[in-house]
C-alpha cells in the first residue's frame, strides 16, 4: 500500500501547561466500560448504558467518548440538567462541535434559554444536515428572544440548505403567525405534511394556522392527529384544551388538562386553564390556587425567554395582579423615569448610576435624551463624554468634552479631554491636557497618576519622577504619594528606589495594602518568591476574598512556573471580581495557555459582556472565537471593534491583523484604509494594507503599497520582507531569495531566516536551506522555531537519525523548547526508527497538550503500536470525536478495531471505502498539521 506522505507540524511556539491525566486513570478498565455501556445504548437499555458509563469516568474521569455517550443516554432518557453538563464537559474537553451543536441547542430551548443557543451554537463549519438543525433551532431562539428579522434569515438559510426538509417549515410557522403573516404560514405548514406526513411537529404546525384562522374544527381535527402521533406533545395538547375551553366543552378540557399535567407538572398555561375552568364553576379558592401555581410558575421562567412568549406573559399579568405581586423595583424605576421625560436632573442622575455602575450604553441611551432637551448642560455634556470614552469613542467623546470645556472651567472635564486625546494617539493633546488640569489641582492624585504613566510611557522617566514628586509635595506624607513615586521608579527600573518608597509609605500607614502589593511586586521581580508569597497569605488571611491578592498570587505562580497554581489563583480571583477586566484578561490567558479553548472562550464572552466596547477584551474574544474555529462571530466581534476605534490609527492595524487571523482579508483591508485616513503615510498600516492584498490575491494592490513603503520607508525592512512574500506567491524563488536576503541585512531575525529556507526549498535548493537554517543555529543554539524547522526539514527528506539528532538537541534543553507538537513529532520519528522512547515522547506530547486531536491520536497509536491496543483504544476514540473529519485519525482507529477483530465496526469506521486487506496493510503515520 502506497504510505501516507509525512505532514510535519508547522513551527509554532506554544506556552502550554503541563496537565497530565491523573495518576489513579485505568485507561484499559475505562475502555471495557465503555464498551459494554456503548452495547447497551445500543439495545436501548439506557439505566444499564448510564451505570456502565458512569464506571468508565470513574476509572477514567476525562475519556471524551465516555462523557459524550452519558449525554446522549441522559438527553434520550429526557434528564435535561445531567444532559447538558456531560455536552459541556464534552465540549471542554474538545469535542467537535458538530457532535453536539443540536442536543445542546435543544436542551437550551427547553430549558427556557434561547440566548444560550444563539452565544454558543453558531452554524458555520457545521455539516449540512447539522447545519439545517441548528438553523432551525437557531432561528426558534430569535422568535423566543422577539428578533423576528433574524429569525425569519435563519429560517432562510436552513431552508437553503435542504429545501425538501420539513424541519425549518415546521419551525417558522410561529413566527409567521406572530407577525401576520397567515398565507405564508399556510404554505410552509402545508408543505411540512406533505414533506412528513408521520411528522406530529408538522401536523401541529397545520392546526396552529388553522386556529389561528379562527377555524376550530379543522385546529382540532390536526392537533388530534398530531397526539395521536405523539401522545406526549404538551404544546397540541394545551391548544386542543384551550380550544374546548372557548367552545365551552369543559369537561372534555378537564379531562385533557388532567391528562397534560401528567405530563407536564409544571407547565403554567395548563394551570391557568384550570383556573378559567375553576372560575367558571364557582370555585374562587381552587382558582386562586391555580392562579397563584401560574404565578410561581413563570417566576422561575428565565426573563429573555418569556418576552418572547405571549401566552405567558399574559398568564403572568393575570395571576401576579390577582395576588397584588406588582413586580420588581428596577422595572417600576425605568418605567417612571420613561414617563417623567423631562426631568433632567433625574435622568442626569441614573446615567451617573450607569456609569458608576460600568453600564455606559444605558448612560448614553439616557444622556441623549436630555441633551436633546437642552443641548448647552455642561454636566449632561461631560457624563456623555465619559460614556463614550468608556466605550472607547474617542473622536466622540473628545467633541463632547470639548463642548463642555467651552462651558467652564471645571477641571475635571480637562482631564478627561486629555485621556480622550490620549485613546486617538494624540500623546501631544493629550499632555498639553492631563498638564493643564494637574496644574489646577496638583493634588488630584487619579490625574497626576495619568499624567506620570503617560511621560512614562514614553521615555520620559525624568518628567514622568516631577509629577510624582510634585503630588507627593501636594499631599505631604500620604502614603498613595509614596505608592505612586515608587511605581514610577519601578517603572524606570530603580529598584531599590521603589522599595524605599513604598517602605515609607507602609511607615506612614501600616495598613497601606497597595504599597504592600508592590513591594512583594518588587519582590517577584528579584525572584523572591517566598517573600512575596507570605505578603498575599497575610493578605488573604485579613480578607479571604481579597481578588487582587488572589490575582497577583497568580501573577507569582506563573513567573515561578507553576502553571497549575497559578490557574487556581486566577479562577478564584475571577470568581470573586469578574467585572475586572485585568482578571479577566488573565484568565482568559491562562485557560488558553492550559489548552482549554472553550473554557477562554466563554470567559471572554462573559467579560465582553460586562466590558461592552472595550477593545483588549473584544480582541480576547475574537481570538478565543478563533481558536475554537468560529471565524464567523471573530469577524462581526472583530467589525464592531472597528467601529468602536473610529480612526485610532495604531488600534485598526492590531484589529486588521486579527482580521487577517480570522480569514477576513477583504475587512483587513478596509482598516488600513481607515487606519491611513486617521494617520497618512503610517507604516505600520501600508504594511497591513500589503499583507491584506496579498490575502486577497490582489498582487498588483499589494505590490503598490509595499513601494509606497520603501519609498516613504526606505530603512523599514517589511518594503523587502514584502517583495520577497509577493515574488514567493509569483512562483520566482530566487527573487524570494534575494529580497530576503536583503531584509536580513537590514535585519537579523529568525523569521526572515526561515522565509529564505522556504524560498530556497522551493527553488529546489534544499542543500542551501538546510545550510541556512545551520548557519542560524551557531551563533543562536537555543532558536526553537528554527531547530524545528531544520527537524522537520530532515523529515520531510525521510532522514530519520538527522531528525531525531535535531529533536533530541531542541528537547534536550539545547533549546529554548519546542512545545506538545515537538514531541509529538519527535514520537513519530523515533517510532519509525523503532526506537522503545517513542511511547515517552508521545506521552509528553499529550501531558502538554490533552486537548489536542493530532496529539491525543499520535499517543493512541503509539500505545497501539507497543501492545496496548485497549489503552489506545480510549484515546483513539477521543481523537476521533475531537476531530471527526480526519482521516489519519479514522484510519488509526479502525486499525486498532480490525486488529483486535472487529472488522465490522473498522470497516464503518471508515464509511466503507476501504476493505480489510488496506487495514492489514503497513499503517498510515499521522503527523498533525497546522
Amino acid at each position: 500500500m502506497k504510505r501516507a506522505p509525512f505532514r510535519p507540524l508547522p513551527v509554532l511556539l506554544l506556552c502550554l501547561a503541563a496537565l497530565a491525566a491523573p495518576a489513579h486513570a485505568d485507561a484499559a478498565r475505562a475502555s471495557r466500560y465503555y464498551e459494554d455501556g456503548l452495547a447497551r445504548f445500543s439495545a436501548q437499555d439506557l439505566p444499564g448504558a448510564i451505570i456502565q458509563l458512569q464506571n468508565a469516568l470513574q476509572q477514567d474521569r476525562d475519556m471524551l467518548a465516555a462523557h459524550l455517550l452519558l449525554a446522549r443516554a441522559y438527553l434520550a432518557g429526557g434528564d435535561l440538567g445531567p444532559a447538558e453538563v456531560e455536552f459541556r464537559e464534552a465540549l471542554r474537553l474538545g469535542v467537535n462541535r458538530a457532535e453536539v451543536a443540536v442536543p445542546l441547542a435543544r436542551i437550551y430551548l427547553l430549558q427556557g434559554k434561547p440566548a444560550r443557543v444563539i452565544d454558543t451554537i453558531p452554524a458555520e463549519g457545521l455539516a449540512p444536515e447539522v447545519r439545517l438543525d441548528v438553523l432551525a433551532l437557531r432561528g426558534s431562539a430569535y422568535v423566543a428572544l422577539g428578533k423576528p428579522a433574524e429569525a425569519a434569515r435563519s429560517f432562510a438559510d436552513a431552508r437553503a440548505v435542504d429545501p425538501a426538509s420539513p424541519v425549518p417549515l415546521v419551525a417558522e410557522v410561529p413566527l409567521l403567525l406572530a407577525t401576520g403573516k397567515l398565507d405564508v404560514a399556510r404554505e410552509r405548514a402545508e408543505r411540512a405534511v406533505q414533506l412528513a406526513p408521520d411528522d406530529a411537529g408538522a401536523w401541529n404546525a397545520r392546526a396552529s394556522v388553522f386556529h389561528a384562522r379562527g377555524d376550530l374544527a379543522g385546529a382540532l381535527r390536526d392537533y388530534e392527529r398530531a397526539l395521536a402521533l405523539r401522545a406526549d406533545f404538551v404544546d397540541a395538547g394545551v391548544a386542543r384544551a384551550g380550544i374546548l375551553v372557548d367552545l365551552g366543552r369543559d369537561e372534555e378540557a378537564r379531562a385533557m388538562l388532567d391528562g397534560m399535567a401528567a405530563l407536564a407538572p409544571v407547565e403554567p398555561r395548563i394551570a391557568y386553564l384550570r383556573a378559567l375552568l375553576a372560575s367558571r364553576r364557582g370555585d374562587a379558592r381552587a382558582a386562586a390556587e391555580h392562579l397563584q401555581e401560574v404565578a410561581r410558575l413563570v417566576d422561575v421562567l428565565p426573563a429573555e425567554w418569556i418576552a418572547g412568549q405571549e401566552q405567558l406573559l399574559m398568564a403572568g399579568a393575570l395571576a401576579h395582579h390577582a395576588g397584588r405581586q406588582y413586580g420588581n423595583a428596577r422595572k417600576y424605576l425605568e418605567v417612571l423615569v420613561s414617563r417623567y421625560p423631562r426631568n433632567l436632573g433625574a435622568k442626569k442622575l441614573l446615567a451617573a448610576v450607569h456609569l458608576d455602575g460600568d453600564d455606559p450604553l444605558r448612560a448614553v441611551d439616557v444622556l441623549e435624551g436630555v441633551l436633546r432637551l437642552a443641548p448647552d448642560d455642561a454636566q449632561a455634556l461631560h457624563l456623555l463624554g465619559r460614556a463614550w470614552l468608556a466605550q472607547k469613542r474617542y473622536a466622540k467623546a473628545t467633541e463632547l468634552l470639548e463642548r463642555a470645556a467651552a462651558l467652564g472651567g471645571d477641571p475635571r472635564v480637562e482631564a478627561t479631554l486629555g485621556f480622550s486625546k490620549l485613546g486617538e494617539g494624540d500623546t501631544a493633546a493629550a499632555a498639553q491636557r492631563l498638564q493643564a488640569a494637574f496644574d489646577k489641582a496638583p493634588g488630584d492624585l487619579g490625574l497626576a497618576m495619568a499624567l506620570a504613566n503617560l511621560h512614562a510611557r514614553q521615555g520620559n522617566a525624568a518628567e514622568a519622577l516631577a509629577v510624582a514628586g510634585r503630588a507627593e509635595r501636594a499631599l505631604p506624607g500620604n502614603p498613595a504619594a509614596l505608592n505612586l513615586v515608587g511605581v514610577i521608579k519601578a517603572a524606570a527600573g530603580d529598584l531599590p528606589g521603589a522599595r524605599a518608597a513604598y517602605r515609607e509609605a507602609l511607615q506612614r500607614a501600616p495598613g497601606f495594602a497597595p504599597a504592600r502589593l508592590n513591594l512583594a511586586r518588587v519582590d517577584v521581580a528579584e525572584g523572591r518568591f517566598a517573600e512575596a508569597r507570605q505578603v498575599y497569605a497575610e493578605l488573604l488571611k485579613r480578607d479571604r476574598r481579597d481578588a487582587t491578592a488572589m490575582y497577583e498570587s497568580a501573577l507569582l505562580e506563573r513567573a515561578a512556573g507553576n502553571a497549575a497554581e497559578a490557574m487556581r489563583w486566577v479562577e478564584k480571583a475571577a470568581a470573586e471580581r469578574p467585572d475586572d477586566a485585568r482578571i479577566g484578561l488573565a484568565l482568559i490567558d491562562a485557560r488558553t495557555a492550559a489548552g482549554d479553548t472553550t473554557g477562554a472562550l466563554e470567559a471572554a464572552r462573559a467579560l465582553a459582556v460586562r466590558k461592552q466596547g472595550d477593545l483588549t477584551v473584544l480582541a480576547a474574544l475574537a481570538r478565543a472565537q478563533m481558536a475554537v474555529g468560529d471565524n464567523k462571530a471573530a469577524q462581526q466581534t472583530l467589525r464592531d471593534m472597528v467601529r468602536f476605534a473610529e480612526f485610532d490609527a495604531v488600534a485598526l492595524v492590531r484589529i486588521g491583523y486579527l482580521q487577517l487571523a480570522a480569514a477576513a482579508p477583504s475587512a483587513a483591508a478596509y482598516s488600513a484604509q481607515k487606519a491611513l485616513q486617521g494617520r497618512p503615510g503610517d507604516a505600520d498600516a501600508l504594511v497591513l494594507a500589503a499583507e491584506a492584498a496579498i490575502a486577497e490575491r490582489d498582487y498588483a494592490q499589494a505590490a503598490e503599497h509595499a513601494r509606497s513603503l520603501r519609498s516613504t520607508h526606505p530603512k523599514r525592512v517589511d518594503g523587502f520582507r514584502l517583495a520577497g512574500d509577493l515574488a514567493m506567491t509569483a512562483g520566482r524563488y530566487a527573487e524570494a531569495e534575494e529580497a530576503y536576503r536583503a531584509a536580513l541585512g537590514l535585519r537579523v531575525s529568525a523569521d526572515l531566516t526561515l522565509r529564505r529556507a522556504r524560498a530556497l526549498l522551493a527553488h529546489g535548493e534544499r542543500a542551501q536551506a538546510l545550510a541556512a537554517l545551520q548557519d542560524w543555529l551557531k551563533p543562536q543554539p537555543g532558536d526553537a522555531a528554527v531547530r524545528q524547522a531544520l527537524a522537520e526539514l530532515h523529515m520531510r527528506g525521510g532522514d530519520w537519525r538527522e531528525a531525531a539528532r535535531e529533536y533530541e538537541t531542541l528537547l534536550g534543553g539545547g533549546a529554548t523548547g519546542g512545545g506538545a507538537w515537538a514531541y509529538n513529532n519527535y514520537a513519530l520519528v523515533l517510532l519509525e526508527l523503532g526506537d522503545a522512547r517513542a511511547l515517552d515522547m508521545a506521552a509528553r506530547a499529550h501531558a502538554l497538550a490533552p486537548m489536542d486531536a493530532k496529539v491525543i491520536d499520535t499517543y493512541g497509536w503509539v500505545l497501539a503500536r507497543h501492545g496496548r491496543s485497549e489503552e489506545g483504544l480510549r484515546y483513539l476514540r477521543e481523537a476521533r470525536v475531537r476531530q471527526p473529519d480526519d482521516r489519519d485519525i479514522r484510519y488509526h482507529l479502525a486499525k486498532v478495531l480490525h486488529d483486535a477483530g472487529r472488522s465490522a465496526e473498522a470497516r464503518a469506521e471508515l464509511g466503507g471505502t476501504l476493505d480489510a486487506a488496506v487495514l492489514e496493510g503497513p499503517p498510515l503515520l499521522n503527523v498533525g498539521a497546522r
